[in-house]
């Protein structure tokens, strides 16, 4: 019984709750992005509207701009923004950037196929950079 109770405790001490992608995003990204992705005019653009139609269904762009950042001139809704969204790769695991990602992906109002860590783990392990982000962000939207 003792050992019943002890692999018990262990078990549940060892499971963890998937990482909560709505209160990561609060904490990372809703300053600047605002809490229901509209954005920040002159700062940080929307994550969503027609914009989105193509970025996000290219599922390795937000995974790549989540891991790698993002920086250099950019349009969105008629508005250009130029400034730089900073890397999370160095300080998110791959669990909590998808959690992000879905998230993100929430707040398009339609469903989209779940990003799992592995997705994140790819994009890390394909590399890039912020200017890289724009250039791909810029061949999405052509």
């Amino acid at each position: 019984m003792r050992a019943l109770l002890l692999t018990l405790l262990l078990c549940g001490a060892a499971a963890q709750a998937a990482p909560d992608g709505s209160a990561l995003y609060g904490q990372h990204c809703a300053a600047c992005h605002q809490g229901d992705g509209s954005g920040t005019v002159g700062l940080a653009p929307a994550l969503k509207g027609e914009h989105w139609t193509r970025l996000g269904t290219e599922r390795g762009y937000l995974a790549g701009v989540l891991q790698h950042g993002l920086s250099g001139p950019i349009v969105v809704n008629g508005q250009r923004f130029v400034g730089s969204m900073p890397a999370f790769g160095a300080q998110l695991d791959d669990e909590q950037l998808a959690a992000i990602a879905n998230h993100v992906m929430s707040l398009q109002g339609r469903p989209a196929e779940p990003y799992s860590a592995a997705d994140l783990k790819a994009a890390r392990d394909a590399g890039g950079s912020p200017p890289l982000s724009r250039e791909r962000r810029t061949q999405l939207l052509k």
